[in-house]
């Protein structure tokens, strides 16, 4: 294997174990448990449970595995990677990726919840994310478009 492509794996595998990712995902999951328990609790006090609350809670206990697999592999690369052939770095950084993108879903759950408690919170709440998302892909591409030349200017 080149030299070459031996640092662009590595630099993939620093990437997806990054503190900032450990950062994202432990604030998900500590989200998820919360909402998890709480609302589960006042759920269980309900008469009748709404098909949307329901559907909150079950977004969220499907999703938290996956967030705390995440947290899991990250805190063992951290600890055990000089131990670590490139194989199982590599299974190890793929894995990590798919449960890091599937945590990331427990917006959904967020969404959900806000719609439950009125539709205007729940609306407002997505046309914010939206309008935050194209903002930042407009920025970033307008960042990308410059050189670093005329950035610095």
């Amino acid at each position: 294997m080149s030299k070459q492509s031996k640092k662009n794996k590595s630099s993939e595998i620093d990437s997806e174990f990054s503190e900032r990712n450990y950062t994202i995902v432990g604030a998900l999951f500590s989200g998820s448990v919360a909402y998890l328990v709480f609302a589960s609790q006042s759920a269980y006090q309900e008469i009748e449970l709404s098909d949307l609350r329901l559907a909150t809670l079950l977004v969220f206990a499907a999703i938290l595995p996956f967030q705390g697999a995440y947290l899991i592999m990250h805190t063992y690369v951290q600890r055990f990677s000089e131990f670590l052939n490139e194989q199982k770095m590599m299974t190890l950084t793929k894995l990590a990726e798919r449960c890091r993108i599937i945590g990331y879903l427990s917006v959904l759950g967020f969404t959900f919840s806000l719609i439950n408690i009125n539709e205007i919170i729940g609306a407002t709440f997505i046309f914010s994310v939206v309008s935050v998302i194209v903002l930042v892909r407009w920025s970033w591409n307008q960042g990308l478009s410059k050189k670093p030349t005329e950035i610095d200017s």
